[in-house]
């Protein structure tokens, strides 16, 4: 489901740990100064040769792509993957060379959305026939959650780079096995998740690397939407657990998870969940508690009942607290006055940043499988947790 972030034109994610953050103390006026001073340290090392990753040529045909356009496929052309379509055509050191979708309406809906364009482009059902046939150097993986594993660890086999949609993957073993075969071969993946191009969440990422609140010990996170449609049996593949994995909480959840996670630093250990799934057969209110590895504890909330989108992240410290209000953000430290933070520069879509790492431009991208491993680990231990009704750990 595309959440407000989607919607919207909202780099190197290496958590911060708790040590680390003690070690600089920056009062507000410092920090409203700018932060262009607080480096990003990436957390993954990516395989590079000595000008930049290794860029596939589609199918093991063709030598390396070097500066040349490189030809995505699409699979999957609903929604996101038709987001992303559009996005790669607008750029002149992109195009899309191949769709897959297993409607055949949905790849004529999309042929013809393309006009012109769609002479260049070869359409196909099956996944397996793409990747064997079409000359690519990457794929956006852009269907329904619980076939992203599969469908990314086909792509990697083939060479290829990937783009997926979030949830990268619904378990941590998937999770952890994208991340295996994308260092074996030599490959990219990164997560569409587009909060970490954002200036508003690099900034608060950057307030807390900083050290500027101390260290966290309370989080608390709440996500409210109005999108009970997309649960109700019938109405869409996200309201059926084989295809989703979950519901809202499995949905624009991976999102607000990711960012919690990435904008504190802090790593999940335990999960105890309540779920209401409202006459549904998936989640559509969420209540969790979380501890941290640091000790750190908190709250996390979502519903898809609420008549307002509500995004709403705090962090408290032993300094200070940063709030995340509905995209705005504020930072008041103990002893002074609140002030609001404002991020510089634009922000960086997905394609857009995953192309300049496949390019080497980057040593890796803004949201790397890592923070998918981090989402589905907190996200599994939370629906086992609600079934159980005991504090079960991460995986």
């Amino acid at each position: 489901m595309r959440d407000a972030g989607d919607r919207q034109s909202d780099r190197l994610a290496s958590p911060p740990n708790a040590s680390r953050r003690n070690d600089t103390t920056l009062d507000a006026a410092a920090l409203r100064q700018g932060s262009r001073h607080v480096a990003a340290k990436p957390e993954l090392a990516w395989p590079r040769t000595a000008r930049g990753p290794i860029l596939a040529s589609g199918g093991g045909c063709g030598p390396p792509v070097g500066e040349a356009v490189l030809r995505f496929g699409i699979v999957g052309t609903g929604g996101m993957g038709g987001v992303h379509l559009r996005e790669i055509n607008a750029r002149q050191d992109a195009r899309v060379a191949a769709l897959c979708d297993v409607s055949e309406t949905a790849l004529e809906r999309t042929r013809a959305a393309l006009g012109e364009r769609a002479a260049g482009v070869t359409s196909f059902t099956d996944l397996h026939r793409m990747l064997a046939e079409a000359d690519l150097d990457a794929v956006v993986v852009a269907t329904p959650h619980t076939q992203h594993a599969g469908h990314v660890t086909a792509a990697l086999e083939r060479g290829l780079h990937v783009l997926v949609e979030k949830p990268m993957a619904t378990t941590a073993a998937d999770a952890r096995a994208i991340i295996a075969k994308a260092e074996g071969a030599g490959r990219v993946v990164a997560i569409a998740y587009q909060r970490h191009g954002s200036p508003t969440y690099k900034r608060a990422h950057e307030a807390i690397a900083s050290g500027a609140i101390g260290d966290i010990r309370l989080v608390t996170v709440l996500i409210a939407q109005d999108c009970l449609a997309n649960f109700l049996p019938g109405r869409t593949w996200r309201a059926d657990p084989a295809l989703s994995g979950g519901g809202h909480f499995m949905d624009t959840g991976s999102h607000i998870n990711d960012m919690m996670l990435w904008v504190s630093g802090l790593r999940p250990e335990a999960v105890c969940a309540q779920i209401d799934r409202f006459g549904t057969l998936v989640d559509v209110c969420t209540a969790l508690t979380i501890r941290f590895d640091n000790g750190a504890v908190g709250t996390f909330a979502a519903t898809a009942l609420s008549p307002e989108w509500r995004e709403e992240f705090s962090f408290y410290g032993t300094k200070g607290v940063l709030n995340i209000r509905d995209g705005n953000l504020r930072l008041q430290i103990k002893g002074q006055d609140g002030v609001a933070l404002v991020g510089e520069g634009d922000a960086i879509r997905p394609v857009e940043d995953f192309i300049a790492t496949v390019r080497g431009q980057k040593p890796a991208p803004q949201a790397p499988p890592l923070y998918g491993l981090r989402v589905a680990q907190i996200s599994e231990a939370a629906y086992k947790s609600a079934e159980s009704g005991r504090v079960e750990r991460v995986g």
